[in-house]
C-alpha cells in the first residue's frame, strides 16, 4: 500500500508542477461555471423564446457539459503518459515490485476517478445551483435526474477519458505528437452533439455509436429530455451497452499502450 501511496504523491507532484496540466486537472470546476452562470443567460436571450430554438440550444449545450469535463482530463491523461515517454522512466519503472503494467493501472485508476468526480461535480452542481434555469414550458430538466442517474453516468463516461488518454498515449511518440493528437480528436467530443439533428433522433443515431462517448451521453440526454421515439433506448440500456463498449476498448488500449511503449 505505501508503494501506491509514494506514487501517488509523485504524480500529484507532476500534476500541479505543469501548468497545463494543473488546468487540464482543475477544467471540471470551469465547466461547472460554465454550466452554472453563463449557459443559462444564453438561455434567457431574446432570440431564444421560441420553444423549439430553446430546445435545441439547451440540448446542445448539454452535451457540451456532458463532453467536456472528460476530454480535458483524457488530454491531461495523455500528456502524464507521454512525460514517462519522453523521459524513458518506463524502463526503470518496469524493474520495480510495481512493474510497468502495475504502474500503467495505478495512473488509469486514478486518472479515471478524477474524471468520475468531476462529471459528478459538473452535473450534480449544476443540478443544485442552476437546475431551475435549465427549464423547458415550466418544467425543469434537472429535476428527471436524482443522484444516482449523476453517478452512474459518471462510472460509464469516466471509462471514456481512460481509453482516450491511453489511446492517444500509444500512437503519440512524444508530446508535440499528442498534442496533435489532442487537437484532433477533440471534435471526437462534440459527437454526440450531431444528436441535436432531427435526422440522428430515429434509428441512425446508432451510427454514432461507434464513438464510445455517445452511448452515456446519449442516455443522459434521455433521461433530462424523455423522448417517446421507438428506436431509443432506455437510461440504463444505453449505460450497459456504453460500459461493456468502453470496457473492451479500454482493455485494447492498455494492450496497444504496453506494446508501443519504449522502455
Amino acid at each position: 500500500m505505501s508503494k501506491y501511496l509514494s506514487l501517488l504523491r509523485y504524480e500529484s507532484k507532476t500534476i500541479v508542477r505543469d501548468p497545463m496540466n494543473l488546468y487540464m486537472c482543475l477544467f471540471p470546476i470551469v465547466m461547472l461555471f460554465l454550466a452554472s452562470f453563463v449557459f443559462p443567460l444564453i438561455f434567457e436571450s431574446a432570440d431564444l423564446l421560441q420553444e423549439t430554438m430553446l430546445k435545441a440550444a439547451m440540448l446542445l449545450l448539454l452535451v457540451v457539459i456532458l463532453a467536456f469535463g472528460s476530454f480535458f482530463l483524457a488530454a491531461m491523461a495523455t500528456f502524464l503518459l507521454l512525460e514517462q515517454k519522453d523521459e524513458h522512466t518506463l524502463h526503470t519503472i518496469a524493474v520495480t515490485p510495481v512493474g510497468a503494467g502495475g504502474y500503467l493501472r495505478f495512473k488509469m485508476a486514478y486518472i479515471y476517478v478524477m474524471s468520475v468526480l468531476g462529471n459528478t461535480v459538473i452535473l450534480l452542481g449544476t443540478k443544485l445551483l442552476a437546475g431551475h434555469r435549465y427549464t423547458i414550458l415550466g418544467t425543469s430538466l434537472f429535476d428527471q435526474i436524482d443522484v444516482l442517474h449523476i453517478v452512474s453516468f459518471s462510472l460509464v463516461n469516466g471509462l471514456f477519458t481512460v481509453v482516450l488518454g491511453l489511446l492517444q498515449g500509444a500512437l503519440a511518440k512524444n508530446k508535440v505528437e499528442g498534442f496533435a493528437y489532442i487537437k484532433g480528436t477533440g471534435m471526437l467530443a462534440l459527437v454526440p452533439a450531431l444528436m441535436v439533428l432531427e435526422s440522428f433522433q430515429g434509428g441512425l443515431q446508432y451510427v454514432l455509436g461507434i464513438f464510445p462517448n455517445f452511448w452515456a451521453i446519449k442516455g443522459m440526454l434521455i433521461q433530462l429530455m424523455p423522448v417517446e421515439l421507438g428506436a431509443n433506448l432506455s437510461y440504463p440500456g444505453y449505460l450497459l451497452i456504453g460500459a461493456i463498449y468502453n470496457a473492451a476498448l479500454l482493455a485494447a488500449a492498455y494492450s496497444m499502450f504496453l506494446k508501443k511503449a519504449q522502455y
